[in-house]
């Protein structure tokens, strides 16, 4: 999978993608969660959670890609989770003002 952005994988690169993977996974069932209610402050934490860890993660993507550590093939996913956190924000917002 780290071919895929320039990176040549080793086990130790495969152990940090693996436990990464599992970070982000763990996220679901909260997201899950807070789809049918927005109106909780709960929801809406997990929410925000999620939305920072897109920002976040698409920061540390693209300090990789001006540092050449990663290639052209990571800026499609940091564009991606970028306007995901926007949209989510933008749906927190909408339903927000609804009540």
């Amino acid at each position: 999978m780290l071919s895929v952005v320039g990176i040549v994988s080793n086990e130790q690169m495969d152990f940090l993608l693996r436990t990464a993977g599992v970070g982000v996974a763990s996220l679901i069932p909260g997201a899950w969660a807070s789809r049918t209610s927005t109106d909780s402050p709960i929801s809406r934490t997990v929410l925000y959670g999620i939305v920072g860890y897109l920002f976040l993660s698409s920061v540390v993507d693209f300090h990789a890609y001006t540092q050449s550590i990663v290639n052209m093939a990571s800026i499609p996913s940091i564009v991606l989770r970028i306007l995901l956190g926007i949209a989510i924000l933008f749906l927190i917002q909408k339903e927000t003002a609804k009540r």
